[in-house]
């Protein structure tokens, strides 16, 4: 490790042609070397100078070379601290902070590989440590079974499909539940996500970092967002939680931060067809929508009672159960006026891809009132319930709702 972490520092001092880091000044890598935390503090501030998408990108590479080395030169001063490896391993939790606050700041550019071979290092000494006396019980499988389970209405019809039937599918840019498309992957039997125990394993003993939204739906008064260990996520609000607070996992790219994850899932077949555009005449057909070159992937876990608002993306999607139960609710793009879209909110942010409808309100047969959204009951819609195995192929432009009824990993694939 010891050797690792010095051959990592030595390429880190080693210029890249086309670096962006270069804006940052000539001497920039003497400075990160010679006064690392002052470097990470600076393109912290210049991070949160303006929204991320025109953050200039000097930035995020000062940001990911610093966080870099400090991590390394704590790693390095804590084996000479412990004798090399002689006492327990007390200070991962906190290198795997520094890292993972690299990944979720930046994205670690031009530095993927290089972090990812820091965390397999740091994820043989963690295998390797001796048992702790008093070892903490893990629960080894989440509890799916017990769950009201809402009538389904206006049932979404439900088949296997071969790849030639789901193209003719698209061209109908009609939703379907497509059965036994899954079962192949890692995550349901092999490497399984429905144990807690196993996930721990996979962030490094729950150590690694993740950005949560705390509270329902990120439409309630109240809701934001914060950074947590796995394993405060887990024993806070997946396995023991305590009253109503709910914390939710939601649309991040996992896999590009913990790729031993990534590796247990497979992307569909059916995100390599070419689909339609949004339909002519609804919202999405007048966007300027980004070209994606491979599916883009999100990762969604929580526990029962996480709910996303009615919405739309403006991508197709294929949205895949792995553990845990969810009730879906969909509406055709033609039914957007019907649907009360939001407009520009506090701070212009563009909200009109959300409903003003509390969905879960209507679904759960509260009155809403109708002097304030008179079309909603006249919106025809759909809905299913996702069962473990099953994807749905949610077509651009449809708006849907989603509520775990048990706890939930999913992961989506959007593509276009």
């Amino acid at each position: 490790m010891d050797a690792f972490c010095r051959k990592s520092l030595a390429q880190l001092e080693v210029a890249i042609e086309g670096d962006p880091l270069a804006k940052c000044g000539a001497d920039v890598r003497a400075r990160i070397a010679a006064d690392t935390q002052a470097q990470l503090e600076l393109a912290d501030r210049e991070l949160h100078v303006f929204p991320f998408k025109d953050v200039d990108s000097c930035w995020r590479r000062l940001y990911t070379d610093a966080g870099i080395t400090r991590a390394l030169k704590s790693i390095l001063t804590c084996l000479q601290e412990e004798g090399g490896r002689d006492q327990p391993l007390s200070w991962i939790d906190r290198v795997v902070g520094q890292l993972d606050m690299v990944l979720i700041m930046t994205g670690a550019p031009l530095r993927e590989e290089m972090a990812e071979g820091i965390f397999a290092q740091l994820e043989g000494l963690v295998e390797n440590e001796p048992p702790p006396s008093k070892r903490r019980r893990v629960v080894d499988a989440f509890d799916t079974t017990h769950y009201r389970a809402p009538a389904i209405d206006f049932p979404i019809q439900r088949s296997e499909m071969s790849l030639s039937q789901f193209e003719k599918l698209l061209e109908a840019r009609r939703p379907r539940v497509v059965e036994g498309a899954l079962l192949h992957w890692p995550a349901f039997e092999e490497r399984p996500w429905s144990s807690p125990s196993y996930l721990l394993r996979r962030t490094l003993g729950g150590s690694r970092l993740v950005p949560v939204e705390l509270g329902r739906s990120y439409t309630d008064e109240g809701w934001g967002q914060t950074i947590l260990s796995f394993r405060d996520f887990m024993d806070r609000y997946m396995l023991n939680p305590e009253g109503d607070e709910i914390a939710y996992l939601a649309q991040h790219n996992l896999f590009s931060q913990i790729p031993s994850l990534r590796s247990d899932i497979a992307i569909p077949d059916f995100c390599y067809t070419t689909p339609p555009g949004p339909e002519k005449g609804t919202p999405l057909h007048y966007k300027d929508v980004e070209k994606l070159e491979e599916p883009l992937l999100n990762a969604w876990f929580g526990p029962a009672g996480t709910i996303s608002p009615l919405h739309t993306d403006p991508y197709h999607n294929i949205l895949c159960q792995v553990v845990g139960k969810k009730y879906v609710r969909l509406y055709a793009p033609g039914e957007t006026d019907r649907l009360y879209p939001r407009g520009i909110e506090d701070g212009g942010i563009d909200m009109s891809n959300t409903s003003q409808v509390p969905v879960e309100m209507v679904e759960m047969g509260l009155e809403v009132g109708s002097d304030e959204f008179p079309l909603f009951n006249h919106a025809p819609y759909v809905d299913t319930i996702l069962q473990e195995g099953d994807c749905l192929y949610i077509p651009v432009g449809w708006w849907h709702y989603v509520r775990a009824l048990t706890v939930s990993f999913n992961v989506s694939f959007w593509w276009n």
